[in-house]
């Protein structure tokens, strides 16, 4: 229904980001992460925001970290703090073929209106073996209620998405220690290539 509505222009969410540099963390989710991940991975945060799942698994002693985000401050800043930036919007990922051993899509599927696309440069980017993490709002916040969201998922919707694209390893609804919303968490790889980490 918001497919023709307002779209938040990059200098929109430079200023958004600007006041909330260091507000919105989210230390659950960088938890399910880092469980899920060797400290030598190469991960990418897409829509990465403030940096803030970047700046904490930099702080857990990960190395080869990198955000794609819209926003060209929030680019900069992050590139001053050591980050390897893309700038970029999905559903298509300026980043290398197979470069990534994890890709992060936080709170970023449902913006996205060609998410078929989305899934498929996911798969794209991931290396051999690779996995990716989704976290949506658990059946809340749909696009009657955000204006900026153009589905809703709850577990069996998108459960049947990704198993469209990726293997799923896991669905499991969390919340994060910072925000009472409840969150569906996915971990997925690319079907027929994965070698899991314990």
């Amino acid at each position: 229904m918001n497919l023709f509505g307002r779209h938040r222009s990059p200098g929109y969410w430079d200023a958004r980001l600007a006041e909330t540099w260091h507000l919105r963390t989210w230390p659950t989710k960088n938890a399910l992460i880092a469980r899920h991940t060797p400290l030598d991975a190469a991960i990418l945060d897409i829509a990465c925001g403030n940096g803030s799942i970047l700046r904490d698994l930099k702080a857990r002693g990960y190395g080869d970290l990198s955000g794609l985000e819209i926003s060209g401050y929030a680019v900069d800043r992050l590139r001053e703090e050591g980050f390897t930036m893309y700038p970029g919007k999905a559903p298509y990922l300026p980043v290398p073929d197979a470069g990534f051993d994890a890709i992060i899509a936080s709170q970023i599927l449902e913006h996205v209106i060609r998410r078929d696309v989305f899934a498929n440069e996911i798969k794209r980017a991931l290396k051999p073996g690779g996995q990716a993490f989704f976290f949506v709002p658990d059946d809340c916040l749909g696009p009657i209620d955000e204006p900026e969201h153009v589905v809703q998922f709850n577990a069996r919707t998108f459960e049947a998405f990704l198993a469209r694209h990726f293997e799923v390893i896991s669905i499991e609804s969390i919340k994060d220690e910072n925000f009472s919303m409840p969150i569906l968490f996915g971990r997925v790889r690319p079907k027929n290539t994965y070698k899991p980490h314990p």
